[in-house]
């Protein structure tokens, strides 16, 4: 079997992972490794964009830090550097058969600012712009490296310290890391909603673009491209219409790097759009970006006194308090039958014509379908 190398590129990223990606890319690089690994996601479960989202490879030592409202790749943290081989330039620092000294790192990397030590890691930290390495520092040593000033170049019995982490990251500075750009151009453009009596728009505001429901694909596909894939549903003859002599049902044409489906019906017309939060804990978690719409309701009927904005990070809670409703609403319960939703199932309301908000159990939204009102 050929031996992994992933490339170190401070500021960038390690290996097949870049900072900026989307969870979808990042979990599709750990899925097509052979053999794969097994991996685990860990985030806040009653509050999903109260803190980092975390996957975890505890196989390969290294964590991918998420950014929880845009769901892109902040960091990457090995907190143990000899389970897979990394290499800086053509160098394999790490995960070989020698370990890496801090004289070594210090010479491969280049000089720097003077660390610091972390006296919650009880390590001392080597800072470059864009990435960090993490030494461990015996206990009775630690005061040595308490005013930052010293390197640990070697300790006064005459050993040498070896970097047991990294981490990779945006910025010059490990304790405020900044936030990378999409590695996609277009991810997480903002889509603005504008939900009428008459008709309901979708303005996609980074690539200037705009459909509508009632569109036929080819109007549609004119806007956004054509779908990834197309999807029918099972034909029924109840269900479906005559065309022609031939049965046509319904179809989806999906487009999961948009964050979103668009649903077609037997008159080819497009009849709903769904928008996708990629909630976790969801069926659908990972298969779709995250959609960043903004929903704009035109309706006179809206109250004033709160905004009728709504985003995918707005509470089910808030959301209610922008129609005014607080208990009259009676939801539907969507069941997806796969026996894996860590929620149960979700709930749907509908609070308004021509829009219906897929709740899960901890209160914050999965998905907005749009609906057609003709």
């Amino acid at each position: 079997m050929i031996r992994e190398v992933w490339r170190i590129e401070l500021g960038v990223g390690v290996g097949p992972f870049r900072l900026g990606a989307s969870i979808a890319e990042a979990l599709h690089a750990l899925k097509i490794r052979l053999p794969v690994r097994p991996f685990e996601i860990s985030y806040s479960a009653a509050d999903p964009y109260k803190r980092d989202v975390v996957v975890h490879s505890a196989e390969d030592g290294f964590r991918l830090h998420f950014d929880s409202a845009r769901q892109m790749l902040k960091s990457i943290e090995f907190y143990d550097v000899n389970r897979v081989a990394l290499k800086f330039g053509r160098v394999v620092i790490f995960g070989g058969d020698i370990a890496a000294t801090f004289m070594s790192v210090y010479n491969l990397f280049g000089p720097t600012f003077p660390g610091h030590y972390d006296a919650a890691e009880q390590s001392y930290v080597l800072g470059y712009k864009g990435g960090c390495v993490k030494f461990p520092i015996p206990a009775e040593y630690r005061n040595l490296y308490l005013n930052g000033t010293d390197l640990p170049m070697e300790f006064p019995n005459g050993a040498t310290p070896a970097a047991t982490g990294l981490t990779v990251f945006m910025g010059g500075d490990y304790w405020s890391l900044g936030l990378p750009a999409p590695t996609k151009k277009y991810y997480f453009e903002e889509i603005e909603v504008d939900i009428g009596k008459e008709h309901t728009s979708l303005v996609f505001t980074g690539r200037k673009q705009r459909i509508r429901l009632g569109w036929s694909p080819q109007e549609v596909i004119s806007e956004i491209g054509a779908p990834v894939s197309v999807f029918r549903r099972a034909e029924d003859p109840n269900d479906g219409a005559t065309v022609a002599g031939g049965l046509v049902s319904d179809y989806f044409h999906n487009y999961p790097h948009l964050g979103l489906d668009v649903l077609y019906d037997s008159m080819h017309r497009a009849s709903k759009v769904i928008l996708k939060t990629n909630a976790l804990g969801h069926p659908d978690f990972g298969a779709y970006n995250k959609c960043n719409f903004q929903l704009n309701f035109q309706s006179a009927e809206m109250p004033t006194k709160t905004s009728s904005k709504i985003t995918p990070e707005t509470a089910w809670k808030d959301i209610r308090l922008v129609f005014g409703r607080i208990s009259d609403l009676r939801p539907i319960v969507h069941d997806n039958g796969l026996g894996l939703h860590p929620f149960g199932s979700s709930l749907c309301y509908s609070p308004t014509p021509g829009c219906i908000f897929e709740v899960m159990k901890n209160g914050f939204i999965a998905s907005v379908t749009l609906t057609s009102s003709s």
